[in-house]
């Protein structure tokens, strides 16, 4: 199986396909309304019942859009501690999942209604280091009932981290409670690298990685695949490390669809978000189908 490639120049709707590579998806830019070129830093994605729910890091609400054309069909608020800072969603039977990485948490959210709350875990996660890296992505698998949760890097920033968690249902009511099983290590070239988000395929049955690099204004991001056994557990093993071709932009989530399509959007906002407000580089939603 091949890496995807391309490059995506920043504040433009132009797509150009590195070349030469060739690929087993065919790579679409979908337009999107103003409302998501507004300072809505959106760090995580979900594909769910037809719909793309897309969490902003900094605004307390989550929009949900059109995957096919990108239109904005509704926003959900959500009551979120102050010191919040969403980083990456899924879903687990019919509901949502955010992790923070401020305040290391996890929450569960209603999509019908935006009712929120937090997500017990056996072991506390990871807190932000002082370097500033955290929680950064989160998946589920409701195949194995396990959630992976995603830290950006260590303290020493040399590797990123998946934690794999057990979901359980707590006694004698509907809420899940994540019970620790493992962790598997990811080994970063230099401090410049991390893994920016993840999601699982339930057609491949592996994780889809997104690993970044970042210096100043260059940034390149790659696909990387890893194995789940059986038991739904992570190999450590990642499959086609990334190559020399790549793509600019700073996508933070990920989300797959039940036929194998691929979404990837950007976040389009440093420091503190004025959700009303126009940003200085557009959101980009990238949708990658197989040909």
């Amino acid at each position: 199986m091949r890496n995807i490639f391309l490059l995506l120049f920043v504040g433009t709707s132009t797509l150009l396909l590195a070349q030469p590579p060739q690929t087993d998806y065919t790579i679409i830019n979908v337009p999107l309304p103003a409302d998501l070129n507004k300072q809505v830093c959106i760090s995580g994605m979900k594909y769910l019942d037809n719909k793309l729910y897309m969490a902003s890091e900094r605004c307390p609400v989550i929009i949900v859009a059109d995957p096919a054309t990108g239109n904005v069909l509704n926003k959900i608020n959500i009551q979120v501690p102050g010191n919040f800072e969403m980083e990456g969603m899924t879903s687990y039977k019919g509901k949502l999942y955010l992790v923070s990485e401020n305040v290391a948490a996890l929450y569960e959210v209603n999509p019908l209604d935006g009712y929120l709350k937090t997500v017990i875990s056996s072991t506390p996660l990871p807190p932000k280091s002082k370097s500033g890296d955290g929680m950064e992505g989160i998946a589920a698998n409701e195949k194995n009932q396990k959630f992976y949760l995603l830290r950006e890097r260590n303290e020493e920033m040399t590797k990123s981290q998946i934690l794999t968690f057990s979901a359980v249902i707590k006694s004698g009511t509907e809420n899940i409670e994540l019970q620790y099983e493992s962790t598997i290590e990811l080994p970063l070239e230099n401090p410049q690298w991390r893994y920016s988000d993840i999601c699982y395929d339930p057609i491949g049955d592996r994780l889809i990685c997104l690993k970044s690099f970042s210096k100043g204004k260059l940034r390149k991001q790659f696909i990387e695949y890893i194995r789940i056994d059986s038991n739904g557990t992570p190999q450590a093993e990642i499959s086609n490390r990334y190559k020399d071709e790549d793509y600019s932009m700073n996508l933070e989530g990920i989300t797959i669809d039940e036929n194998g399509t691929i979404y990837i959007v950007s976040d389009n906002t440093s420091g503190k978000a004025a959700c009303e407000l126009d940003a200085k580089e557009k959101t980009i939603l990238l949708q990658l189908k197989k040909k």
